[in-house]
């Protein structure tokens, strides 16, 4: 079993025209990847204790990505910047976490906020926070 390091980590986020971009480079964090299961509480009357049941819905919260802003052609600024306001005709963007040894994460995304954060004693910031939609496919 293979542990997982920064320097194994690479982010893919398609470009406009669904094509992988590898901005690796830019990214210093990603927020948690959070895949849950949806419940409802099924306990009744006369119970002492809450039960639940899964509705079978899988759920995967909202991914936050910060890093370093850039400009460039195939930077964040052209992938998420460019992207505001979305309509609903929209495509979704494909997001794709690799982990090393061959395991990624992959699914759909819908941009929901891109912020720029200047600083007069640092390198400007981005962050993403992207809204995943449908199904999630871990490999292997």
């Amino acid at each position: 079993m293979a542990k997982s390091t920064p320097a194994d980590i690479v982010v893919w986020y398609d470009n406009s025209g669904g094509t992988p971009i590898d901005i690796s480079q830019y990214c210093q964090s990603i927020g948690g990847v959070d895949i849950e299961n949806l419940v409802e509480e099924t306990h009744t009357f006369g119970d002492s204790w809450e039960e639940n049941t899964p509705v079978g819905i899988g759920k995967l919260g909202t991914i936050e990505i910060q890093g370093l802003y850039d400009d460039a052609a195939a930077g964040p600024n052209a992938l998420f910047g460019a992207q505001m306001p979305t309509n609903p005709n929209t495509a979704t963007r494909t997001l794709t976490l690799e982990w090393g040894n061959n395991v990624n994460t992959v699914f759909e995304t819908i941009l929901v906020k891109y912020s720029r954060t200047p600083d007069r004693s640092a390198l400007t910031k981005f962050s993403a926070s992207l809204q995943p939609t449908g199904s999630v496919t871990e490999n292997p």
